[in-house]
């Protein structure tokens, strides 16, 4: 009975009965433990070295960003020359470039514009959504920079002081007048120019297949 059993489990395992091997039922019951129907429901179990294998099989051991979402990457390479795991797949920038929905079309369900904003030297803002403090913006769209004068001050009267370290100058109203305290008005006008926090440079990319 018993020697009845243990050959249906070699032969339930496509294995050939061999009176000179005597690992043959420990093969069979690995063989058939890995064709369980949901190997991946109980792979905890299997151990740490069983859990490693299957993430290196899928190409998981470094992780794998989703198609469509958009990361910070720290490097001018792109990722798939970077991540064995990653070779395979494709990687855009995010700088005004047009993509074809026929090569990469669940990017296209995501981005139906087909294109990827040039976002290059720009911040990033979270959309407001209803919120209010940010009004009138559209999933990305463009907002300009706040314009502020080198002079703080006004058109008619009051007194203000430089503004430094700008971006450079992007306008001029001749009719603004600076006031340096003490002292009168100077008419003279004032050049606008734009400011900007510190911030750290990182390229934006998405996965794209």
């Amino acid at each position: 009975m018993i020697q009845s059993e243990l050959l249906n489990i070699l032969i339930s395992a496509d294995l050939k009965p061999d009176k000179m091997t005597n690992t043959q039922i420990l093969t069979a019951l690995k063989k058939l433990f890995l064709s369980r129907s949901n190997p991946f429901g109980d792979i905890k179990n299997d151990g740490a070295e069983a859990i490693a294998t299957a993430l290196s099989n899928l190409r998981l051991g470094a992780g794998a960003p989703p198609i469509g979402i958009p990361f910070f990457w720290p490097s001018t390479a792109m990722p798939n020359t970077v991540m064995d795991e990653w070779s395979d797949m494709v990687f855009l920038k995010w700088n005004g470039a047009t993509f074809s929905a026929t090569e990469y079309p669940k990017l296209a369900r995501i981005i139906p514009g087909l294109k990827l904003n040039d976002v290059r030297g720009e911040f990033l803002r979270i959309w407001d959504d209803g919120r209010g403090v940010d009004n009138g913006r559209g999933l990305l769209s463009f907002q300009a920079a706040t314009s502020f004068t080198q002079y703080a001050g006004n058109y008619d009267v009051g007194s203000g002081h430089a503004i430094g370290n700008h971006d450079g100058v992007v306008d001029y109203s001749p009719g603004f007048s600076r006031f340096p305290y003490p002292g009168p008005a100077i008419g003279d006008g004032v050049n606008h120019v734009t400011v900007r926090p510190r911030n750290i440079a990182f390229n934006f990319l998405v996965r794209a297949k």
